[in-house]
């Protein structure tokens, strides 16, 4: 990762396929009470993702570097 002079303004790498794979497995298997912090990460950068429902669908072709790779730091 590089950065711009502060955390807020970091440039992330892009994910590999392989990568993101990894990171939907991991989404998958983590517990019910920890995907609420999965949806902040995610609200982070699109705030009409913030709704908790029982199911939840992510695009992880369409999240930016930023959001895939916090994501993955927290799974």
């Amino acid at each position: 990762m590089a950065s711009n002079g502060d955390t807020g303004n970091a440039i992330f790498r892009p994910m590999t396929r392989r990568e993101k794979m990894q990171l939907q497995k991991l989404i998958q298997n983590l517990p019910r009470d920890n995907l609420v912090r999965v949806v902040g990460i995610l609200g982070r950068s699109n705030s009409s993702k913030t709704n908790l429902c029982d199911y939840i669908t992510i695009d992880l072709e369409k999240e930016d570097n930023g959001t895939l790779w916090r994501l993955y730091y927290y799974v």
